[in-house]
């Protein structure tokens, strides 16, 4: 049930996202960097799917012989959690930056990708009073970060109810 509001362990989740992804993953080196972090009251199948998608465009991403990715987890302050996924693939280029969390903006070729994973993903995050940070080299690699409260914002907590 997507409204279904719960408290979760995000590193389980990452575990589940990464079997999920496992198809897209082969020849990809993935290291996992687990925090010890407290579970957050949200909508389990709805993070999994921000993890999902941010897993899956990394892994798309990666165009070097010796691809990889690395998923942290860490406490943010006090009321709040991170998860980094970085990658070490060909970055975005700064012109495209400000429209990735646009709908339908895509910098895969046509055919390889709907511009809809980063702006569901960017939508999610903000129902749960987060945010998602990116950080992009161009021929290195990006680093997307997304920012959840352990407690989530009342209209959440709400529809859980």
């Amino acid at each position: 049930d997507r409204s279904k509001v719960a408290s979760f362990n995000v590193n389980e989740g990452v575990i589940a996202t990464l079997i999920i992804a496992k198809p897209q993953l082969r020849n990809v080196a993935v290291e996992k960097r687990f925090g010890e972090i407290p579970s957050i009251t949200c909508s389990p199948s709805q993070v999994n799917q921000v993890l999902l998608n941010l897993v899956t465009n990394a892994a798309q991403a990666l165009d070097k012989p010796q691809k990889a990715i690395v998923v942290t987890t860490r406490r943010e302050g006090d009321d709040a959690i991170a998860v980094e996924v970085a990658d070490n693939g060909k970055g975005i280029a700064p012109e495209a930056l400000p429209k990735i969390f646009d709908p339908f903006f895509t910098t895969k070729e046509v055919g390889k990708g709907t511009g809809l994973g980063l702006s569901i993903a960017y939508k999610i995050v903000s129902e749960h009073g987060g945010r998602i940070d990116v950080k992009s080299q161009p021929g290195k690699g990006t680093v997307f970060t997304v920012v959840l409260p352990i407690k989530p914002p009342a209209e959440l907590a709400a529809a859980g109810a």
